[in-house]
């Protein structure tokens, strides 16, 4: 009997026990590694024979994803009678890749013989942010490694290929333009080139030019300009040279230093007698969007009209170009490409700021495009003579001939009220004596003066 009550007494523990150890709770994580400055979303989940019981879980941690290193999550599960913790290391680590990117081109071409001259690349990390500067640069003979690796050892490399081959064509450039007028009986003078290869260098002696100028028939002639490298890469361009009737008996009147008040007054003359003419200004205003939508044309002068300034340095003179060019585009859309210099081409006074100057600036005004016109008319307006219309007039009538373009050098700015006081005999003399009048445009044939400086 006692030992039945003994017996009795083992299974009941037994059983307690066996209950207790089926309904002990199970808990797990799904992740024990974090990688750096991702979301943190591990899931603890708790269950035992009975099911899930992950709602009787309580979960705690210290991650902070953006350190790395070693840390703790606390589960406590209070279901029952258990009161049970549970402790789970996770690990906030950097498991990705720095990247490295290169400046350039992939493959990059070079010319043969010669070294390839690195074109740059940037390393980065999600951790260690900019690691260019541990990025190990290996040459072989047709490609380049970039090596890097950061401080959690994750490693990324690149190739870059070098062809050794020369694959751009040269270059050539036109002096004076594609696009040429000359009249009839005018000599064709070419204006030259400039040839240029990437791998050779200058190679204008190889430029070969085809076709011809007749000038003494009017028509549309084309030269062809063409270079072939020493790796047979080949560039032809084209020059079309016009030969026009040389215009008889055409006036083209000009008035630099506007506008002003004096402006909006030449321009009720010019629609009165429905004439053309052409300014040369300083700044654009609505005096220069009339004269523009009345069909006169707007050219550049000069911004500043001081000399030690605009003929200190080449930089000077475009900046005052830019500044006049820029006001007349607020204020008609157009980029005015007809200019004519302060003083013009053939000035002296610009030896004083800078010498040879002017040779220079004459150049690169036509290598950018710009056509610039001086004046074979002068009405000394602005001159001795600027105060008396009547030695204007005569100034000018003198100066005509039937057997020239006849660009008439006029002002109006405040002062040259002379100016328009001769302005409409002018006119009434020309129209008398079998002249036209027209403004300048691109293919008027440019007059322009020996250059002095």
């Amino acid at each position: 009997m006692k030992y039945k009550k003994i017996i009795t007494i083992i299974l009941l523990v037994l059983i307690n026990l066996l209950i207790c150890f089926l309904l002990l709770p199970k808990v797990k994580i799904d992740k024990t590694i974090i990688n750096y400055n991702s979301s943190i979303t591990y899931k603890v989940k708790a269950s035992n024979i009975l099911g899930d019981i992950t709602r009787y879980i309580k979960v705690s941690d210290n991650i902070n994803n953006k350190v790395l290193g070693n840390y703790q999550v606390e589960v406590k599960v209070r279901y029952l009678f258990y009161r049970y913790n549970k402790y789970f290391d996770i690990k906030v680590v950097d498991d990705t890749k720095p990247s490295i990117s290169l400046v350039g081109n992939n493959p990059t071409y070079v010319c043969p013989g010669k070294e390839y001259k690195e074109e740059g690349f940037i390393a980065s990390d999600d951790y260690d942010g900019d690691i260019t500067d541990k990025v190990n640069v290996i040459k072989n003979n047709n490609s380049i490694i970039y090596k890097v690796e950061d401080s959690s050892s994750n490693k990324e490399e690149i190739i870059r290929n070098i062809i050794f081959e020369d694959k751009e064509a040269p270059i050539i450039t036109l002096n004076g333009g594609n696009y040429i007028v000359i009249y009839k009986n005018d000599k064709y003078v070419e204006k030259g080139y400039i040839a240029s290869d990437k791998c050779d260098g200058d190679i204008i002696s190889k430029v070969e030019i085809t076709g011809n100028v007749d000038s003494s028939k009017v028509g549309e002639y084309s030269l062809e300009y063409k270079v072939i490298d020493n790796s047979g890469n080949e560039t032809t361009v084209k020059r079309i040279v016009v030969v026009k009737e040389r215009p008889k008996g055409v006036i083209y009147l000009t008035f630099d230093d506007g506008p002003s008040y004096l402006t909006n007054k030449i321009l009720d003359i010019l629609d009165e007698e429905k004439v053309k003419a052409t300014f040369f200004v300083i700044k654009g205003d609505n005096y220069v969007k009339r004269a523009y939508d009345s069909g006169h044309t707007i050219a550049l002068h000069t911004s500043s009209h001081n000399y030690s300034y605009v003929y200190a340095s080449e930089t000077n003179y475009f900046k005052d170009l830019t500044k006049v060019s820029d006001s007349v585009y607020n204020t008609i859309s157009v980029r005015c490409k007809i200019i004519r210099f302060p003083g013009g081409s053939s000035n002296t006074i610009s030896r004083r700021y800078n010498k040879g100057i002017m040779s220079r600036l004459t150049k690169e005004v036509s290598n950018q495009g710009y056509i610039y016109f001086d004046w074979n008319v002068d009405s000394n307006d602005a001159g001795g003579d600027g105060g008396n219309s009547s030695k204007i007039y005569n100034n000018v009538i003198k100066g005509l001939s039937y057997n020239k373009t006849n660009i008439v050098l006029m002002h109006d700015s405040a002062s040259h009220v002379a100016t328009v006081n001769a302005l409409k005999s002018i006119i009434k003399y020309g129209k008398n004596n079998g002249y036209t009048f027209k403004a300048i445009t691109s293919d008027t044939q440019v007059v322009r003066h020996k250059v002095n400086n």
